[in-house]
């Protein structure tokens, strides 16, 4: 599932494209997933412009000129694609199977297009009213982001303290307490921190209390620099794939060797999802 990383990079890269664009026409094949139901999500949409977009944890956000605003989930496997007359045969687009699962158009008036793409169809789309976005039960459930500024030692240390017989590697995906991280970011962070991610919160010392956070803000920021992971079905609304995936140094890797110690790399699975782990270099 795409996570924070992936996110931010679809939001960014849409707020360079399609800010300003006005929707002319809204197509769907597969309308169960938009909300409330396809013909009203047509009537706010159509003959709109687009003012901005945000993020609330792996939520994308766009902000329409009526007062109304597209709340989107990526869910397992969509991701948005901007097509132009420029880069429309692209091969990218073309020849990349990911690319090919098209659901969802917003066609605007100068011709480009805004495709979702989603080949197990689980992602959704919902109109809402621009007041009413953080409201959604979805979102209104949703702990600090990840890389808030508000996010400090002392409020990442309250909110862990709450959880303290649990295994770190848990508490760090509940997304009511940190919103944005996920299987793979958890993974790579608790790496870069030292620490194993089955280890119980109450275990930790004062100096890796330190080390933990630091760490999440690190991979997150650079696998935003780096425009997200690509493990499996995720693309950039190039239809490109991201980089992070080729400095991993412990998520996937299952039987090979650590990047810094050369100890072999262990998967194992904690409440149903699967851990990635150094025992040498994480204690």
């Amino acid at each position: 599932m795409p996570e924070l990383p992936e996110v931010q990079t679809v939001v960014t890269q849409l707020g360079q494209k399609v800010v300003g664009k006005t929707v002319k026409i809204f197509w769907s094949d597969w309308k169960k997933k938009i909300f409330p139901t396809f013909a009203v999500f047509v009537k706010k949409v159509r003959g709109t412009a687009i003012l901005g977009t945000r993020r609330f944890g792996k939520h994308i956000v766009i902000d329409l000129d009526n007062g109304y605003s597209i709340v989107v989930h990526l869910k397992m496997t969509g991701h948005f694609l901007v097509k132009h007359k420029n880069n429309r045969l692209s091969s990218a687009f073309t020849e990349d199977s990911k690319n090919g699962y098209i659901h969802h158009i917003f066609t605007f008036t100068d011709g480009m297009t805004l495709e979702f793409s989603d080949m197990r169809k689980f992602g959704w789309l919902r109109v809402v009213g621009t007041g009413e976005v953080e409201t959604l039960p979805s979102i209104a459930s949703l702990g600090i982001d990840a890389l808030s500024p508000k996010l400090t030692q002392k409020h990442f240390h309250g909110l862990l303290s709450e959880k303290m017989k649990r295994p770190i590697g848990v508490v760090l995906l509940e997304q009511n307490l940190i919103a944005g991280i996920g299987n793979i970011y958890r993974s790579e962070a608790l790496f870069l921190a030292g620490v194993l991610p089955t280890r119980h919160i109450e275990t930790l010392t004062k100096n890796e209390w330190l080390k933990v956070l630091p760490a999440i803000k690190k991979v997150l920021r650079t696998a935003v620099r780096l425009r997200g992971t690509s493990d499996g079905d995720f693309r950039d609304t190039d239809g490109l794939e991201g980089r992070f995936q080729k400095t991993l140094h412990v998520y996937g890797r299952t039987g090979e060797p650590c990047k810094k110690c050369g100890t072999m790399i262990l998967r194992k699975k904690i409440r149903q999802r699967s851990i990635f782990f150094c025992q040498k270099c994480q204690r």
